[in-house]
């Protein structure tokens, strides 16, 4: 028979839009006639509390840090000398025992260099609120100690789960600074700690730091049950200024802290590099700082730079302090070849002295008017780190000159058999028994005569680029009569020599080969940055690839940086010989006349058949051709590996359009040194194509859960890297108020995604989404609508009377049937309910008993009456939206609602 039901509702308590609001600890008593059977029926459902996962995540163990601080928001430190941070990513406890139980006797074991200082530590937080366990000692650390803490009997609050027992290594901190210090320094290479405690955020606190021009560098969290992250500047190749930010949940600034990194540029020098084992050795060491402690080493270069002694040394006001190493140390170290080595143990800077040779005291004392001479002939050497040297025509070879007992070499590049010879004497002028060299094969070509000091033909590769005495140079550079270049170095091997003092004719000590390559450009690749980059090293091409701010691409949208990345042997002699700075040089040397070295421009590809090329032939005058110079385009130059990087902005003021398609072409002059090569090899070319700037989302309209941490996502043709502001704002009609400023990032693949809470708002909240101006073209700016949904939970209390068995009929079969609507959808994707937004359904089928259609009607209102297995309860489906009851829907069902008091 048919199955029908008619009558009418009550409801205990609703809103005056009529939508009943269940919650916790709520009955609900649902009563219907069944007049297939002719009585009456009741199902009761208990909302009880939503059973919840106690524990959520695995006990997992963050970075352990050692380091000093006065000062710790959320905690009262006993010492400040020597802080360690272990930060666990939950509340923990002893095993088997209380929350916040954990003791040092039982559960941490502290050691420095292998012995246990345990005992100089005190536990001042135990992790039982937050995870963060904290020791204070006030005995401070050295920064170059091994450190460990040991772990063992560690369980999460409720005592399920443990730390895996065992040692871990702690991260020594040379130095610390903390969020809300405004201002602050350290020196370059110290791992330096950044300690959140300004009592706002704190643990897990998110950061960003910026270089001296405005660029993120790194950005991250401090990790769960963490106030402390860790930077290693040195591995970082940190120095100069930086700015470190940390923000709040909603993502604004909460605090901003500049921190300098200068150099420390220390200097060790000693006072008599030839001594007897009578005599104390001693010197003086400088750096650019007061009252450091420094440690300074005498070591030996006869066995391996094996350790003879160690002493401290503290700088005086004006940076430098005074060092000995006594006569007994030097006698019972013996005669031999030594260096001095000065290390600062915060930033792990160190210096070695020149050699010093100790010479046997009674030796020297059986001769009482020993002749001053020379040192003999066989003790003095020169020698080349690699005897054999290539670089292409055109570039600069660079090779290493080795020196032993002299201080002084003599260079010869060519020989008679070679055509040309050229001569320099090499200067160790900072005493480290290396000096590095430069031969320009361009310079070198043509030129009659070598001034003194090298000129463009040779060079000294400096540790101190200014010049200053104590460095290292080229002296009494020459052609030799009648072998000078008269034309260029063609490849081919040229030999090379060397001899200890400087005179070139003397004796030769070593022999090399340079392997003159020839050249021919190489490669052209096509990269993209987010809008507004500027790269002005080679180390910061390297990062921005590293973070993906700098990528591969065919495609750019107007308004983003365009980067031609250019691989060309042959350029480095000539760039190295121009004044200015590398974008000057590079453009100095590039043009359409006989004087350039090379052509670089950007044509608007008009392909057709007669165009086989695909490039247009058209002048700039029409806008066809982009020729970058120093005025719209900047260059890093790597010359050493051939590199040259050339950036440029993809906008109208430079003639470049939405909708074009582009070729860069870089092409080297027919001269030397590419002789003989056709255009086609003397040219690099890539393409890409322009494109509007656009944003969308995954979804539109947006559909997100009345919970925190919804993802909204989409995806972009910006530059990977680029950042822009979305804000989220309620819709009007909406009593909720909502406004929320996020940024998001685009990730390599043209993603991005933002993390928003929406716990505050109602299903049925309305907002929209869209991004900040000036990001992308006006007309693509995003605007989005979006709607509030509601969550699904995962468990619900529900009884039933008269539990019916084997009936229903419909798609369920003794299950019941599916319920219509979104039921039927919740039922038929899984049998764990999941949280996704949901919208009930009127929709009923013909046929079956009265329950069924009961069932149908209340679809996913009411949910499931009967408590069969695979069934969505009761409690699921009212979490899952607010009931929404009509009041012309029912006239026989009575729906009852009481309050548990």
């Amino acid at each position: 028979m048919d199955s029908r039901f008619e009558g009418s509702f009550k409801i205990n308590e609703s809103d005056s839009n009529g939508v009943l609001h269940i919650t916790n600890g709520d009955t609900i008593t649902g009563t219907y006639s069944d007049e297939s059977e002719n009585e009456d029926r009741t199902t009761t459902a208990s909302i009880g509390d939503e059973t919840t996962d106690e524990d959520p995540g695995p006990l997992t163990l963050g970075s352990v840090t050692q380091f000093t601080t006065a000062n710790l928001a959320g905690t009262a430190l006993t010492h400040s000398e020597s802080v360690v941070e272990i930060p666990f990513s939950e509340d923990v406890s002893k095993a088997s025992g209380e929350s916040g139980a954990l003791t040092l006797a039982d559960n941490l074991t502290v050691t420095v260099d292998g012995a246990d200082v345990t005992d100089r530590y005190t536990l001042d937080a135990n992790g039982s609120t937050d995870g963060q366990v904290l020791l204070s000692s006030g005995t401070p650390v050295d920064p170059r100690s091994k450190m460990t803490v040991e772990i063992d009997a560690v369980n999460d609050s409720i005592d399920t789960e443990t730390i895996e027992p065992g040692s871990v290594d702690v991260t020594v901190a040379g130095a610390a600074v903390g969020e809300d210090d405004g201002e602050a320094s350290a020196y370059a290479g110290t791992t330096l700690a950044l300690v959140t405690d300004d009592g706002s955020v704190d643990t897990n606190q998110t950061f960003a730091v910026e270089d001296g021009s405005g660029t993120v560098v790194f950005s991250g969290q401090t990790g769960a049950g963490s106030q402390v992250f860790a930077f290693d500047t040195a591995a970082r190749d940190w120095s100069g200024n930086y700015t470190i930010e940390t923000a709040l949940e909603d993502g604004s600034v909460d605090r901003r802290l500049d921190v300098a990194l200068p150099e420390l540029d220390l200097t060790a020098d000693v006072a008599d590099r030839t001594v007897t084992t009578a005599d104390p050795i001693e010197g003086t060491v400088d750096a650019d700082a007061a009252g450091r402690v420094l440690e300074v080493v005498l070591r030996s270069d006869d066995d391996g730079s094996d350790v003879v002694e160690r002493t401290d040394v503290t700088l005086g006001d004006d940076g430098t302090a005074r060092f000995e190493f006594a006569a007994t140390t030097v006698a019972d170290a013996g005669p031999g070849s030594y260096t001095v080595e000065v290390v600062d143990a915060g930033s792990g800077a160190t210096v070695e002295s020149a050699r010093i040779r100790v010479d046997d005291a009674e030796e020297t004392s059986l001769s009482p008017s020993p002749p001053v001479v020379e040192d003999p002939a066989e003790e003095l050497n020169a020698s080349f780190r690699s005897p054999v040297v290539e670089e292409h025509a055109g570039d600069v070879a660079a090779f290493a000159v080795e020196l032993d007992n002299t201080e002084t070499a003599a260079v010869t590049v060519g020989s008679d058999a070679n055509g040309f010879r050229a001569n320099a004497t090499v200067v160790d002028g900072n005493g480290d028994g290396t000096v590095g060299v430069r031969f320009n094969t361009a310079a070198a070509a043509g030129a009659e005569t070598i001034p003194t000091d090298g000129g463009a033909v040779f060079g000294a590769i400096r540790e101190n680029a200014s010049g200053d005495e104590g460095t290292d140079a080229i002296r009494g550079a020459e052609f030799a009569d009648g072998h000078n270049l008269a034309e260029s170095i063609e490849p081919g091997n040229y030999s090379l020599a060397v001899r200890p003092g400087t005179d070139s004719n003397a004796t030769v000590t070593d022999t090399g080969t340079l392997v003159v390559l020839p050249a021919a450009p190489t490669n052209l690749t096509t990269w993209v940055a987010p809008a507004g980059s500027a790269f002005s090293t080679r180390d910061v091409v390297a990062e921005a690839i590293d973070r993906h701010r700098l990528t591969r691409t065919a495609e750019v949208a107007v308004g983003d940086v365009v980067v031609h990345r250019v691989v060309v042997p042959g350029l480095a002699g000539e760039f190295a010989r121009r004044p200015g700075t590398p974008t000057e040089a590079f453009f100095a040397l590039s043009g359409a006349g006989d004087d350039s070295l090379y052509a670089f421009d950007v044509a608007r590809v008009e392909t057709s058949e007669g165009n086989l090329t695909g490039r247009t032939a058209s002048s700039s005058d029409d806008g066809g051709r982009y020729v970058p110079d120093e005025g719209n385009a900047s260059v890093v130059a790597d010359p050493a590996n051939d590199t040259y990087v050339i950036a440029y902005e993809s906008t109208e003021a430079v003639g470049l359009r939405a909708g074009e398609s582009r070729a860069a072409a870089f092409t080297v002059a027919a001269g030397w040194p590419y002789n003989g090569q056709s255009v086609e090899n003397r040219t690099l070319t890539g393409e890409y194509e322009l494109l509007d700037a656009g944003v969308s989302t995954v979804d539109d309209p947006i559909v997100v859960e009345n919970a925190t941490n919804q993802s909204i996502g989409g995806t972009t043709n910006v530059a990977p890297g680029t950042e822009f502001e979305l804000r989220i704002r309620s819709a009007n009609g909406t009593d909720r108020q909502l406004l929320k400023t996020k940024r998001a990032v685009v990730g390599p693949s043209g993603a991005w995604n933002v993390s928003v809470d929406f716990d505050t708002q109602r299903r049925g909240d309305r907002f929209t989404l869209t991004s900040a101006v000036d990001v992308i073209a006006p007309g693509d700016e995003l605007l989005v609508d979006g709607v509030v949904g509601a969550v699904v939970p995962n468990a619900s209390v529900v009884t039933s009377t008269n539990r019916m068995v084997g009936g229903g009929g419909g798609q369920g079969g003794g299950n019941g049937g599916s319920g219509g609507g979104a039921a039927a959808a919740a039922d038929s994707a899984s049998a764990t309910p999941t949280a996704q937004p949901a919208t009930p359904s009127g929709e009923a089928d013909s046929g079956g008993s009265v329950l069924d259609s009961t069932r149908r009607f209340l679809g996913g209102v009411l949910g499931t009456f009967v408590d069969d297995a695979g069934e969505e309860t009761l409690r699921s489906r009212l979490f899952g939206f607010d009931v929404l009851v009509s009041a012309g829907a029912l006239t026989t069902v009575a729906l009852f609602v009481s309050r548990r008091q």
